[in-house]
């Protein structure tokens, strides 16, 4: 009976202690309880770090090349070998990691702020304003993603190899060629992927729109846009990071499996997707070149969705004890 009456204590205390932190407190601390999506976020966290000092910790240049030393085997020299320039894999690895994350958070931040916009405004407007944003979302659902991306990076390499180009288009050129070839597929990503966003979105303000904290704001004057960005966005954020994150890896899939067929970054420019389609044609007698970054893609994506699994599980008050 004592230790029956002490659990129940440490139970009502637990709830007292739960009710003074904010729901991001509480959904942090039941994060870092999931060991999983802990571990995830550590080594996405080193990841980052890793990627923004690759000048520093890469032994060579991403696109240093030794041809006396290609095929090299892993060694002193080259620690995870060359590949068939004499570039060491692991500084290009390295490298590589600052294009996935670059496209992983690009187009989550695209996709999340106009999905955010798109179906705030829509669920909260409703009627016949809801009625045409959401038919717009439906045609666009409607698209192959990944052929109009195909289609979209076709149209601009093809466009960026032009030389008699001028005006607004040379200048995006430009900046594409000093991102690596980056910014068009940040371009092809986001005009597409923020639909499941704006869908989610909707969905959550048109369950809170008739809530209590709403209604006693519209009673006391305050303006839409207040009501919008103040009272129904923080209530809607949790879920819908939570979903961007489980859509990181999807983001990271499309990138490299558009440099494997030539239509992602510009070499020598290192992405796993290139490093693979580079290697795969000596997999036999020179594995570690292909093996290398695959490993990094899939440990990064596997990441992505155990940490997105664990925010997931953080923010829905059913998984609390």
């Amino acid at each position: 009976m004592a230790v029956q009456q002490l659990d129940v204590q440490q139970v009502f205390a637990e709830r007292a202690q739960r009710r003074q932190r904010s729901p991001f407190a509480e959904a942090f601390s039941q994060l870092i309880r999931n060991r999983v999506a802990a571990a995830a976020g550590v080594f996405i966290i080193l990841l980052i770090v890793m990627a923004i000092s690759a000048d520093l910790i890469a032994p060579y240049g991403f696109d240093e090349t030794h041809f006396a030393d290609n095929y090299t085997l892993p060694g002193d020299a080259y620690p995870l070998g060359a590949d068939y320039l004499g570039r060491d894999i692991l500084s290009r690895t390295i490298y590589g990691a600052r294009v996935s994350l670059s496209v992983a958070f690009i187009a989550a931040g695209v996709s999340l702020f106009v999905g955010l916009v798109y179906g705030i405004v829509a669920g909260y407007a409703g009627g016949w304003v809801d009625n045409i944003m959401m038919r717009v979302v439906d045609f666009l659902y409607g698209l192959p993603v990944l052929i109009v991306v195909i289609l979209m990076q076709v149209y601009f390499k093809a466009v960026s190899r032009r030389a008699e180009i001028t005006g607004v288009l040379k200048t995006l050129v430009d900046i594409d060629n000093s991102l690596g070839g980056l910014f068009f597929v940040f371009v092809a990503l986001g005009l597409l992927n923020w639909i499941g966003m704006a869908r989610i979105a909707r969905g959550q303000v048109l369950s809170l729109k008739e809530r209590e904290f709403v209604e006693a704001a519209r009673a006391i004057g305050v303006t839409t846009p207040r009501v919008l960005f103040r009272h129904l966005l923080p209530n809607i954020l949790g879920p819908c990071i939570v979903s961007e994150t489980l859509a990181i890896p999807g983001y990271i899939m499309t990138e490299a499996f558009l440099s494997y067929i030539g239509l992602g970054a510009n070499p020598p420019t290192p992405s796993w997707g290139i490093m693979i389609n580079e290697g795969f044609q000596g997999i036999r007698s020179y594995p570690h070149i292909i093996l290398v970054p695959a490993a990094a893609l899939t440990l990064t994506v596997l990441a992505f969705n155990f940490l997105g699994d664990g925010l997931r599980d953080a923010f829905d008050p059913r998984m609390r004890t």
